[in-house]
């Protein structure tokens, strides 16, 4: 993936009140050229609130967004948009065009005569092109959506929940094309609630939680959390093997739980898990993202919210 230390974007203490309530609060974080960065969090965590003020849809209240050095406000955001593409999972697009006449509004209205990116992404999505957008299912508008945010082959792509409304082999085809563009040293910027859909893909993963960041997550990390989830309970205290990590150990009615992360070979596991006396019970399950993750959902705020 190319990375260079070009600065995209940088958003300080960002805030958006609404009265009383902070729909996001306080967020800061850097974007460099060639970053692919998802934004994780459940429905009404933020993550639409952030996406909106990057655009200069809404105002922040407080704090501000500097996207190309630029800061950004709804009365002068069009005039990076030049540079950014845009699609989120609800989009409103010109119904009354056709799929064709949508696009060639849009390179005529960005002055680029060169279609050959619209050719190659519409052989990957295979959009319906001659049917007008309003009469065409929630996947099929989202592959227009899809195509026309990186048919200009933009710097910088925002996307707010790309992949809602796409069957499984087209949310597949969405990911290739972002390992494509990362190829290319484009820099992306992704929401989702699916932590497996932004860890398959990006380099980096931002937390949201009630409109605040609360982890920021690297690629060594996301890489380091992967293994096997190991729960023994003995009639005695035991060692872990020495290749384990997040060790815990409970007294219960059973006898002694050991918990930990296992990360070397399976066979090495067996072994020791043959060589335990007293073995009362023991569980061995794969210890992935969301297992590593999960406990930031926990609590989550679930009265309404605005995003």
């Amino acid at each position: 993936m190319i990375m260079v230390d070009k600065l995209i974007m940088q958003i300080d203490g960002a805030t958006k009140m609404y009265g009383t309530f902070a729909a996001a609060e306080d967020i800061n974080f850097t974007v460099k050229k060639g970053e692919i960065i998802g934004l994780v969090g459940l429905n009404g965590a933020g993550k639409s609130t952030l996406i909106n003020m990057m655009l200069g849809f809404l105002r922040p209240s407080r704090g501000k967004i500097e996207i190309f050095g630029q800061q950004i406000l709804p009365e002068t955001a069009h005039l990076s948009h030049k540079n950014i593409g845009f699609a989120t999972g609800d989009m409103s697009l010109f119904s009354n065009l056709t799929g064709k006449q949508y696009f060639a509004f849009l390179l005529r209205s960005y002055r680029s005569p060169n279609d050959k990116r619209l050719k190659e992404l519409c052989t990957q999505f295979d959009p319906q092109m001659d049917k007008k957008i309003k009469v065409l299912s929630r996947g099929n508008k989202q592959k227009i959506a899809l195509i026309a945010a990186f048919m200009t082959r933009p710097e910088f792509v925002i996307l707010d929940e790309p992949s809602s409304g796409l069957d499984p082999l087209m949310q597949q085809t969405f990911l290739d094309l972002i390992r494509e563009e990362g190829k290319r040293g484009t820099t992306i910027f992704m929401s989702s609630h699916y932590l497996k859909e932004v860890t398959d893909v990006c380099s980096r993963v931002l937390f949201m939680r009630n409109g605040k960041l609360v982890k920021d997550v690297s690629e060594k990390q996301l890489e380091g959390v992967n293994g096997k989830a190991v729960r023994v309970v003995c009639g005695h205290p035991i060692k872990p093997p020495q290749e384990s990590e997040q060790i815990e150990r409970h007294r219960i009615a059973d006898g002694y739980e050991l918990k930990f992360i296992y990360k070397d070979s399976s066979v090495k596991l067996q072994q020791w898990i043959k060589t335990l006396p007293l073995l009362v019970d023991f569980s061995v399950i794969e210890h992935d993202i969301e297992s590593a993750f999960g406990d930031i959902y926990i609590g989550e705020d679930t009265r309404e919210r605005h995003v």
